[in-house]
């Protein structure tokens, strides 16, 4: 126990003399009481006596024993270990070809993977970061690496409105953009040498650019570790492209008949494990979120712990038994 403003605590000096003042009064009342001739069983039947007096004058005592100790603020010092965590720069990138709006994981693929980056964005940790790439056969820097969420916000947004259709899927291209977002920030910032570094790829497809191999050899190099995340059901779905005359308009094959979504997992799976990252399955918004649970549990580095010290006020305590014991006195 500690107290924040001990000064405070030579109000008891005065509360002492106070004390002695009043047990002096008291047998001086006493010896009066004796010398008239009233003996003490008497002297307690009533309401004036000594032991009514002494009761009133010691919770009264005991009130101003507990308002000092309150101005004095104690506090109870309690000491724990932190983790001391490596700060964590996260590129998301994240696919936006036609088949992410098939709407078997509700509302869609693509809006629901934005809003459970979103979530996770608002948990994360003050000096953790994000980047935000987005691509299709091309690929696109949204944001460089902040750690305002409401940024990054903005651009979930324009990704769930966006109209325009891009075909393709080029990961490899996706994975060149994403170490530029890492280049550019190290040369403003040099410092983040010492941060963790992730990539988390969201895809629903196979690869169909020829950058992949090399991308990944440098990702390996950089030592990056790349969490993949594949997005559709088993069974696939047909792929929405907007509407005609008030009825959903879906994309079409060569043969005129509605395309359903295929999912091939084995480029993302290879790119986690080269990578030293993880693939994860989601098939539902359910899975979606226990896979960004994961990840970030996985990437925390701890560097090791440190002590803090915690101080806990306990003044209220003090006030509330100052009213008690008031409210002893009045009742009296």
């Amino acid at each position: 126990m500690r107290f924040l403003r001990p000064e405070f605590l030579d109000l008891f000096w005065a509360l002492a003399a106070l004390a002695v003042w009043g047990v002096f009064t008291l047998r001086s009342l006493v010896k009066v009481r004796r010398r008239l001739g009233i003996g003490y069983s008497s002297a307690t039947s009533r309401p004036s006596t000594i032991f009514r007096r002494s009761a009133h004058f010691l919770a009264g005592l005991l009130v101003l024993g507990c308002l000092i100790t309150a101005l004095a603020r104690p506090q109870l010092v309690r000491e724990r270990r932190i983790p001391d965590r490596r700060i964590l720069d996260t590129v998301i990138l994240l696919d936006t070809s036609p088949s992410m709006r098939a709407q078997d994981i509700y509302p869609s693929r693509l809006a629901k993977a934005t809003r459970v980056i979103d979530e996770f964005i608002r948990k994360k940790l003050p000096e953790d970061r994000f980047g935000l790439v987005s691509f299709s056969q091309n690929s696109l820097v949204l944001s460089y690496l902040t750690a305002d969420p409401n940024n990054l916000e903005f651009y979930m947004d324009y990704l769930r409105q966006q109209a325009t259709l891009q075909y393709g899927t080029n990961i490899g291209g996706a994975l060149k953009s994403a170490m530029v977002v890492l280049t550019r920030q190290t040369e403003i910032d040099p410092q983040m040498t010492d941060h963790k570094k992730v990539f988390i790829l969201l895809s629903d497809g196979e690869d169909y650019g020829d950058e992949l191999k090399a991308a990944v050899r440098e990702v390996i190099r950089r030592n990056i570790p790349v969490y993949c995340v594949g997005i559709g059901s088993r069974t696939g779905a047909l792929i929405p492209i907007g509407e005609e005359g008030g009825a959903v308009k879906y994309l079409l094959g060569r043969n005129g008949q509605p395309l359903i979504t295929t999912f091939d997992e084995s480029t993302l799976r290879q790119v986690a494990e080269q990578s030293g990252g993880r693939y994860y399955r989601a098939q539902t918004a359910a899975d979606l979120a226990k896979a960004f649970d994961d990840i970030f549990l996985k990437a925390r580095e701890i560097r090791g712990y440190r002590r803090v010290r915690e101080a806990e006020e306990h003044y209220r305590d003090f006030l509330v038994a100052a009213f008690g014991f008031f409210l002893l006195r009045v009742m009296l």
